[in-house]
């Protein structure tokens, strides 16, 4: 990439700003947001308007008054910045999008939006359902032009035929067998695939000579047992029915693929004639179905090849009446044209060819190239036929060759002494090749035929707009014609920018091309994708493409070799499908017999118009084409309905406008047009029809009335669906669209909460049990022990917490004392109180109040009654067994008496050497130093100087006004005033003792291990005094800052979850309340405010806790809402599960005060409500700042505890308990797991009887999936595509299964990856959860298990859209087990990723195992351990090795460039702003603009200038085309350039802050009285 291009300038837009987004319902949100983070941090929540609850709904509170959002100045200028771009670039961004599309960012990302998303899944056409029910009581010749959707009304009849087969072998009938025939071997495979995956019924496939291998009695009759259809050649059933290995009447459906070819001796003609009219009874015989494009293939007048192909097929033509009918389904050439070329020369040979003829001439196996090269070289030109030479004698083995000679000698009947000499007549050709001198080709008249020069300047017109959408076909009669011409296209100087040439030709002889090999059904199908996916988009094609081959729509086709029958025109013309195509047809200057062939085939097309015109009505397709007032007067019984506050009228004909208006102003993507689909059924009484809204529509389905013609039916289902969208105020009260209007209350901005906005909230400190004071008569033991005492470096003994109510068992937590050394603090609770008196209580507040002077320098003045703990000692060890033991034994009461009767320890100066050992000593007048003394130094005095290497006091006298550095001032920490009063004894005992760190944050693992090591020193012990408290004890009484801290913690998260009523573990319980710093919730980005020391945060449990609120909604709302539809469900489920709400309701229990955001500070913890007489006091208000959305996350996190501790027991119930608690809903009541199922009401189609097509498919799911099904109908439902009439079956499409399957699956996934990464953070697991759930590899999943069969829909291009899909994972599968077998594994060893790389699948495949788990967990009456089972059996072992999907989540634009800004880049000035525009102009033709529709906008802005932008219909698709965009253009930029170019300087100054950081020192605490006040804030 340039340099410059790397930034777009000011005031310019670039095109290709407009992202044309197919295949997927655009997110309506575009909220513009003024920070990167905002818009990455994704939240997905929507909500309806506050007002719309008007059924007893909550009001929600939020913060009132709202402070003003704080913003930096930085970002303030970036969007005023990014204001100011938009309006000079208004006029471009608002102008209809028309010449836009064909940008740059189209042409980069079109090919593979189109191909994975852009078929729109629709309902089956009126005309084809009309056709397909005609083909259930006649025998149907149906004439439809390529592409109008022949092979799904095959399926469709298929389908019934094999049903109703059912129903007959389960009431005794003989077994019948359909046959769908075929006339080429390729179309064989093609249409199986279809079937298969199209149909959940056995299907064999039969061509080229397995009928040799396998013609036995034996093996049909397997054949016919097994399965219920046969694809075959038609031959292969000829020799079936030949054997009498079938007899007709064991055939219930003939399929005749291409059936014009029924004529002469043609296998389709002799079935008929010989086997078919033969069996004289008539109810025996098989229905017929014939398919075809035209009913001519030859020529002669169509009316009677018509009638002979009715007479030899017994059947009748049905054909359209109008082709307007078809028009939306298949598009004819926009433009025919005629390309002349010169008139070809005679053939003629050029020099190589005759000096190769002169050697190897009298070859048989050098004929056809004789032939061939003495044809191009007036058909293609001289250099092609010297072309074709160089590649056969380069691509054949010279030993081959000779071989072959050889034969052909043989053949002869040549004399063996001849073949040595015609072997070097072989070589010497070969040479002769090898040393030929070809000249470069170029558009010469000399080298290339006039034929191929104008192909090469019509192929350079056609694909000079570089658009990636192109596609062609040239049409040739011969493969080395297609071979040689695509070689050519391959040379470096005609190659064609944008261009890429490949060939689709048959199966073919050995011998009939260059290279000597067959085609295989495998290369054609290879060919095809490649061609679907744009890799190669210009085929050169042989008659094989013509028909039958399921290949993209094409807008080139170019008819190289001019056809010769009608059929064949109407074939290959039949692929230029796409809108604005070309067809074009090559015809020699002045030859009339060309000419005359198209004007005839011209009106042959004309007759046979005329001919489908003329047939009487009852053989014309009508499809919805009704003379809607003529029927209209004619039916009785019509209803009408008034609106009455505005007394607008809704009747019949009306309502099909009303609905179509509906219909079109609903959400959809660019260049696609929404339609409401209609379905008439024949049923007793006249017809029925349903109607089908696209899935965007909050109403998806209504059926009409039975009415006497199907044109008034279908205005009853109009009627009736325009009754449920009023009844839902979705049509207002002058019958208009109100839905888009509404959609801005399902937004994601009007649930979703900001995690910028931050309010000043409340904060406890401790925990309620402290507030019960008073004078006790028993006190619960709680023993602080540690299970690695050694760990401590000193002897110690464990410290008892004494307190007038049993504390909740606390978790254990580790404290770190440096130099890697460490220990868990465990909280043992005694049995039993220990009973207390008066002279107790005294004992026990002397000694707690000992320990706050003597250890912490705090003075107290307290009584019994206003302490609200106490501290004793014990003489149990650490691993003592506190719980089994009597507690009034396990205090020390010897301790406690002695410290209460002595203050502190006095002595005499002349006490022994023992006396000076193991003691602790704290200094009166400064707080920080605190020693224990190790003994007497008899070779030391106070006056000596202090050695060197002891640490220096940090007292103010040592630095100022000691004129000496001796011990004696060393050990006196008073000022200069009061050091003059002080009278020092030179002779008192010198003493070795060691400094105590005041670093008391234990907690913290990250300490350095200097800060708590104890420093050596030397003492005299007259200004210090010497604690009546055991070493030992206050070894562990230093660690009880930490501890209480802790302790304090955890009993305030308790508190927070017995105020909620749910009893979660102890740990989880402080995990789920702890934010640790003000970004916890981002990832790989430096944390902001990092609460050192506070263990694990909230982050992993809200990512639990969020998987199991959506399944609990998701189950509770399918539960006891069963008549509204999927969008509404997502609508009610955000509503419950929105920030917002879990924000709103957390703040009416006052939860935020529960949250720990602060660390440990050695000020805090001490206990409230005492007199301080002495110390250091720092008064604490208790705030803390949190932003709202971190309020909700502790909500999902506390949910998650409570499913942690539900699943010890083995259920749900407390996570239930906690989702009703969190949501606070009339849709979310629940208590336990068992009140789901017990508010379950079955639906009445669930218990219908089932019939015999239902049971068949249950049975075969039992077999291959192990779950038997109670109500077979649920299974059905499961695989009922929305397109597929509910009025067929009586049963729902799995849309509302696979909303709950989805939730289901979701928390099997996540409950995996919870347990087996314990210490994976939340965005490691959310990226490995996105490859387990996304539809990519659900839809793997589908075809891998075969589920892709059991669909039942009614859509062409579902159908098509399954067969790529499904070839393609074959494909890949195929490959990867191939490659296992490669590196010496076996197949079952495949790479479980092959998915990743492969299209994304069509919506329905996933959506069909998320509604099978859906549908088994409803089937099992809500038992979850069928899910647990599904997740074990089929997903769990694609992802033993995680490794493999490190990267997927990175696929994803947003993700990526975040990734590539932060840390390739090391920019933090960079954010994705978007805001909303309006489109002032109506798009041109192909456009998406419509005057006055919102666009959102996207801006990447990086250090306040636009680095990429584009624009789209939702905020979400401008984000991703705007981070594509940006991708783009850092793609190969270097750092150093990014940074200067943008004027980056990020990385410089993150390291001179650290830098500032690590500058930093902190004081040591002081003596004397301080008032401080600190206000913490926490957590964004």
């Amino acid at each position: 990439m340039c340099p410059g291009a790397l930034l777009s300038p000011s005031g310019t837009l670039i095109e290709g700003d407009l992202l044309s987004l197919d295949g997927s319902t655009p997110d309506t949100s575009s909220q513009a947001s003024p920070d990167a983070s905002s818009e990455l941090n994704g939240d997905a929540d929507t909500d309806r308007e506050d007002g719309d609850d008007d059924d007893g709904g909550k009001k929600w509170e939020v913060n009132a008054p709202p402070k003003p959002r704080k913003m930096s100045e930085k970002k303030r200028a970036d969007n005023a910045n990014f204001d100011l771009w938009l309006e000079e670039n208004q006029q471009s961004l608002s102008k209809g999008t028309g010449k836009l599309v064909l940008d740059e960012e189209r042409s980069a990302n079109w090919l593979m939006r189109e191909f994975e998303n852009k078929k729109i899944i629709t309902s089956p056409r009126d005309y084809q359902l009309e056709l397909f029910e005609r083909a259930k009581t006649q025998n149907t010749i149906a004439v439809l032009d390529t592409g109008s959707g022949k092979t799904l009304i095959a399926a469709l009849l298929l389908r019934w035929t094999i049903q109703n087969e059912l129903e007959n072998r389960s009431q005794g009938l003989p077994k019948r067998v359909a046959f769908f025939l075929v006339d080429k071997v390729a179309l064989v495979f093609q249409q199986h695939a279809v079937l298969t995956c199209n149909l959940d019924y056995s299907v064999a496939k039969f061509c080229g000579q397995m009928i040799d291998r396998s013609s036995s009695k034996e093996f049909w009759e397997t054949t016919f047992e097994d399965n219920m259809a046969v694809v075959c050649t038609s031959e292969i059933l000829y020799q079936c029915l030949h054997h009498s290995y079938i007899r007709m009447d064991q055939i219930n459906l003939l399929i005749f693929d291409e059936c014009h070819h029924t004529k002469k001796n043609h296998p389709y003609a002799r079935i008929i004639k010989d086997f078919y009219v033969e069996n004289e009874d008539k109810e025996k015989r098989p229905r017929i179905l014939g398919m075809t494009a035209s009913p001519v293939d030859a020529q002669i007048d169509p009316r009677i090849a018509a009638a002979e192909l009715e007479g030899l097929l017994h059947s009748q033509i049905a054909t359209v009446s109008d082709p307007s009918i078809i028009q939306h389904t298949i598009s004819r050439p926009k433009k025919e044209i005629i390309l002349e070329y010169n008139r070809k020369p005679r053939e003629w040979r050029t020099a190589l060819h005759r000096s190769i003829k002169a050697l190897v001439g009298q070859h048989d196996h050098f004929t056809r190239a004789f032939v061939f090269t003495s044809q191009a070289t007036a058909e293609l030109g001289p250099w092609c036929a010297d072309r074709y030479w160089h590649l056969f004698f380069k691509h054949e083995d010279i030993a081959k060759l000779e071989t072959q000679a050889e034969r052909s000698l043989l053949r002869q009947g040549a004399f063996s002494q001849l073949m040595g000499l015609d072997r070097n007549r072989v070589r010497e050709a070969h040479e002769l090749v090898k040393n030929h001198e070809f000249e470069q080709p170029s558009l010469d008249s000399r080298l290339l035929s006039s034929k191929v020069i104008e192909l090469w300047k019509a192929l350079h017109d056609q694909f000079s707009s570089q658009d990636l959408m192109r596609r062609c076909i040239v049409f040739v009669k011969q493969r080395n014609t297609a071979n040689m011409l695509v070689d050519l296209l391959k040379q470096p100087e005609l190659r064609i920018p944008g261009l890429e040439p490949g060939i689709l030709i048959g199966g073919g002889r050995n011998d009939s091309s260059w290279d000597n090999s067959k085609t295989s059904y495998r290369d054609q199908v290879l060919t095809i994708i490649k061609f679907k996916k744009g890799e190669l988009n210009c085929i050169f094609a042989t008659s094989v493409a013509e028909e039958g081959l399921d290949i993209p729509d094409c807008n080139v086709i170019i008819r190289f070799d001019l056809y010769d029958t009608l059929i064949q025109y109407i074939q290959s013309r039949g692929r230029a499908r796409q809108e604005r195509s070309t067809y074009i047809h090559m015809i020699e200057r002045g030859n009339h017999e060309q000419i005359q062939k198209v004007q005839q085939l011209k009106q042959s097309e004309e007759s046979l118009r005329k001919f489908c015109e003329a047939m009487p009505d009852t053989r014309k397709l009508t499809g919805n084409n009704f003379k809607m007032d003529y029927f209209l007067r004619k039916e009785k019984g019509q209803r009408q309905y008034t609106i009455p506050e505005t007394g607008a009228k809704l009747n019949y004909k009306q309502s099909l406008v009303c609905l179509a208006n509906f219909v079109s102003s609903l959400p959809h993507p660019p260049e696609t047009n929404l339609t409401p689909e209609y379905t008439v059924n024949t049923i007793e009484g006249g017809f029925q029809c349903e109607v089908i809204l696209p899935a965007v529509s909050p109403i998806r389905g209504a059926i009409g009335k039975v009415h006497g013609s199907k044109a008034v039916a279908k205005c009853s289902a109009a009627f009736e669906m325009c009754l449920k969208l009023v009844q839902g105020k979705y049509l207002d009260s002058y019958l208009r669209p109100t839905f888009t209007k509404q959609l801005p209350a399902m937004r994601n901005a009007r649930l979703a909460i900001s995690s910028k906005k931050k309010e000043e909230y409340g904060m406890r400190l401790k925990p309620e049990v402290w507030s019960a004071l008073g004078e006790p008569t028993e006190l619960y033991v709680m023993a602080l022990t540690l299970a690695n005492p050694e760990a401590l470096g000193r002897p110690s003994l464990p410290l008892l917490l004494l307190t007038r109510q049993r504390i909740p068992q606390v978790a254990s937590f580790p404290i770190y004392f440096g130099n890697s050394r460490s220990s868990v603090v465990n909280c043992a609770l005694a049995g039993e109180p220990i009973q207390v008196n008066q002279s107790r209580l005294e004992s026990l507040t002397s000694f707690t109040l000992s320990i706050f002077r003597d250890v912490f320098s705090k003075e107290y003045e307290a009584t019994a009654s206003e302490l609200p703990y106490f501290l004793a000692p014990t003489c149990k060890g650490h691993s003592f067994d506190f719980l089994d033991f009597a507690s009034d034994k396990l205090v020390d009461w010897d301790t406690v008496k002695y410290v209460q009767e002595n203050e502190i320890v006095a002595y005499n100066f002349d006490e022994p050497d023992e006396f000076f050992e193991n003691k602790y000593v704290w200094d009166p007048w400064d707080g920080a130093r605190k020693f224990y003394i190790r003994g007497r130094r008899h070779d030391m005095k106070p006056t000596d100087p202090v050695p060197e290497g002891i640490v220096a006091p940090g007292h103010r006298a040592w630095k100022t006004t000691c004129q000496t550095q001796d011990i004696l001032n060393y050990s006196n920490s008073l000022w200069s005033k009061s050091r003059a009063k002080f009278r020092n004894r030179e002779d008192q005992a010198v003493v070795q003792a060691e400094l105590l760190s005041i670093q008391r944050n234990l907690l913290d693992d990250s300490v350095e291990d200097e800060d708590l090591d104890p420093k050596p020193c030397f003492l005299v012990l007259e200004p210090l005094k010497i604690s009546p408290l055991p070493v030992e004890l206050v070894a562990m009484v230093y660690n009880f800052p930490a501890i209480i801290h802790r302790v304090d913690s955890n009993l305030v998260a308790l508190d927070a979850c017995n105020m909620l009523g749910l009893k979660i573990r102890p740990d989880l319980a402080l995990e789920a309340f702890t934010k640790d710093s003000d970004n916890t919730d981002e990832h790989d980005v430096e944390l902001i405010n990092f609460q050192r020391g506070m263990g694990n945060n909230y982050e992993r449990l809200e990512f639990l806790g969020d998987s199991f609120l959506k399944m609990a909604t998701t189950i509770a709302i399918y539960t006891l809402i069963p008549d509204k539809d999927e969008f509404e469900y997502h609508v009610e489920r955000m509503v419950l599960i929105c920030n917002r709400n879990l924000f709103n309701n957390a703040l009416e229990v006052k939860l935020e005060e529960y949250i720990r955001s602060m660390a440990f500070n050695r000020r805090t913890w001490y206990p409230e409500g005492l007199t301080l007489k002495r110390g250091k006091r720092k008064d604490i208000r208790k705030k803390h700042v949190l932003a709202d959305k971190s309020i909700a996350d502790v909500c999902e996190a506390i949910i998650g505890a409570a499913y942690l501790t539900a699943q010890e027991n083995g259920n749900f119930d407390m996570a239930i308990q906690a989702v009703t608690r969190m949501v606070n809903d009339k849709n979310h009541r629940m208590k336990t797991w068992s009140d789901y199922y017990a508010a379950y009401k079955k639906p009445a189609w669930q218990t219908m009887p089932t019939n015999s097509v239902q049971e068949d498919m249950a049975e075969k799911f039992h077999k291959r999936m192990g779950y038997r099904f109670q109500y077979s109908r649920l299974l059905r439902s499961a695989f009922q595509h929305p397109t597929y009439p509910t009025s067929w079956e009586k049963l729902p499409s799995y849309q509302r299964l696979e909303f709950l399957g989805d939730a289901l699956l979701d928390m099997a996934c996540i409950d995996h990856l919870f347990h087996r990464f314990p210490g994976a953070d939340p965005q490691w697991l959310t990226e490995h959860k996105m490859a387990m759930v996304s539809n990519q590899f659900l839809g793997c999943l589908a075809v891998y298990i075969g589920f892709h069969r059991s669909l039942q829909h009614n859509s062409p291009a579902v159908q098509s859209e399954i067969a790529s899909y499904v070839t393609e994972i074959e494909e890949s599968l195929a490959t990867a087990k191939a490659a296992a077998v490669a590196e010496g594994k076996s197949e079952a060893d495949f790479a479980r990723n092959f998915w990743v790389d492969c299209s994304r699948p069509p919506k329905c495949l996933p959506d069909t195992v998320e509604a099978y788990v859906g549908a088994v967990f409803v089937d099992s009456s809500y038992n979850y351990a069928t899910v647990q089972d599904f997740f074990d059996k089929h997903i769990k072992f694609w992802f033993e090795d995680m490794r493999l999907y490190d990267t997927f989540a990175n696929k994803h634009p947003v993700t990526f460039l975040r990734h590539e800004m932060q840390h390739r880049f090391q920019c933090q000035e960079w954010r994705l702003l978007t805001r909303e525009i309006t489109v002032d102009e109506a798009g041109e033709e192909g456009g998406i603009g419509v005057m006055g529709e919102k666009q959102v906008v996207c801006a990447v802005r990086v250090h306040g200038q636009t680095l990429a932008h584009a624009v789209s219909q939702s905020a979400r698709y401008a984000k991703i085309g705007a981070a594509k965009k940006a991708l783009r253009e850092l793609e190969g930029v270097e750092v150093g350039e990014f940074r200067k170019r943008v004027g980056c300087d990020c990385a410089v100054r993150v390291e001179e802050k650290l830098e500032g950081k690590n500058g930093d020192k902190g004081e040591g605490e002081g003596g004397g009285m301080e008032v401080e006040v600190e206000v913490h804030g926490s957590a964004i």
